[in-house]
C-alpha cells in the first residue's frame, strides 16, 4: 500500500446555512478543535464508531448525571 503524506489532500466545497455555519463555529469552540475541518474529522469518525456498533448488534445509550440512562435510536 503506497504511502500517504500531507500533501495527498482533496479539497472539498459546499455551502451551509449562515446557522450551521454558526452551529459548526459553536462546536469548534466548545471542542477546542484548531479549525473547523477537525470538528468534521472528529464527526466523522464518531459516525463511523457509532454506525460500526450499532450494525455488530450494539446500542447506544447516554447516562445521566441522576442515573437516568436513554438508549438512543438514531441509526
Amino acid at each position: 500500500m503506497p504511502e500517504k503524506n500531507n500533501s495527498d489532500k482533496v479539497r472539498l466545497n459546499f455551502e451551509v446555512t449562515p446557522d450551521l455555519r454558526d452551529e459548526l463555529k459553536a462546536l469548534q469552540k466548545r471542542t477546542k478543535s484548531v479549525s473547523v475541518a477537525e470538528v468534521f474529522r472528529r464527526a466523522l469518525a464518531l459516525l463511523d464508531m457509532v454506525t460500526s456498533h450499532v450494525q455488530s448488534g450494539g446500542t447506544l445509550s447516554l447516562k445521566y448525571k441522576d442515573g437516568r440512562e436513554e438508549v438512543l435510536r438514531l441509526l
